[in-house]
């Protein structure tokens, strides 16, 4: 599975990008960034690459945040764990 696949295999979204950085990311999408940047005039390869960075990380981003958000059930137990006093915060 490349790392295409896991970005669309947000169920696995959290477990790979837990341990790395954003450095990391970045490198693990480099050559398909620098193959459709050959693509590119010379001149606008290095906006352009800052730019497909810097979407990269919004989108993973995003990723990560709804897979992080809690579902409409998980929400309600939350919020009745929190009503009565049992819920702690990690």
């Amino acid at each position: 599975m490349n790392v295409v696949e896991m970005i669309y295999s947000t169920t696995n979204l959290k477990n790979v990008y837990d341990d790395k950085n954003w450095e990391d990311i970045l490198n693990d999408f480099q050559v398909k960034i620098n193959y459709n940047l050959q693509k590119v005039p010379a001149n606008d390869r290095d906006d352009l690459e800052q730019e497909i960075k810097l979407k990269i990380i919004e989108k993973v981003n995003n990723l990560l945040v709804k897979n992080n958000t809690p579902g409409f059930w998980e929400f309600l137990s939350i919020q009745t764990k929190k009503d009565q006093g049992s819920y702690s915060i990690h």
